[in-house]
């Protein structure tokens, strides 16, 4: 949305493209013609805007991976990590085995199942079976000093990652734990 009150013009541009990229450089086209301005490629402007910013996620997704201890190990055995864990905003979410490896479901989004490939130490990757969502997360498991799980906290992997998404505000406990309080 657009307002330019002086010419008494109000612009909306609505589409279904996720990139801002898109309606900003129609946007920005249209004003020009009304405004008299000289020709300028905003497709050309954004696309190359966009070429940058991909180039420094990239960059940041490498360091990530570089700074990884990929030879750590997961502290408990996969099955001690199942269960079903609580956050008081959002509900259940749950983590499941399956086969040698493990899943996670966030039960009232049906989408947001993925599955759950180790990182390093107690900190797995959520990779969503629904590829489309672009949200990939860290899932981190804090543990007691008895070795039990106190709490899961979870992160988004990129910076790129909708702010829709907010995975940080979750503070999933053990359902059984909080049965018990």
């Amino acid at each position: 949305v657009a307002m330019i009150p002086r010419l008494k013009l109000g612009l909306a541009v609505l589409t279904n493209q996720e990139s801002g990229f898109a309606y900003s450089a129609i946007t920005c086209w249209i004003l020009d013609r009304y405004l008299n301005a000289p020709d300028f490629d905003w497709t050309d402007a954004y696309a190359t805007q966009e070429a940058r910013n991909d180039s420094a996620m990239a960059a940041m997704d490498r360091q990530s991976a570089a700074q990884r201890d990929s030879t750590s190990q997961p502290s408990l055995p996969l099955a001690a990590y199942c269960g079903t864990y609580h956050d008081e905003w959002y509900g259940d979410v749950e983590i499941t085995q399956v086969g040698r490896d493990l899943a996670i479901r966030f039960v009232p989004t049906p989408s947001l199942v993925g599955d759950l490939e180790h990182w390093q130490y107690d900190t797995f990757v959520a990779r969503w079976r629904d590829r489309e969502l672009r949200a990939d997360a860290f899932v981190t498991f804090d543990l007691n000093p008895d070795g039990s799980i106190d709490r899961v906290r979870m992160r988004a992997m990129s910076p790129t990652t909708d702010f829709s998404f907010d995975f940080q505000d979750l503070l999933l406990i053990p359902a059984a734990r909080k049965m018990k309080e």
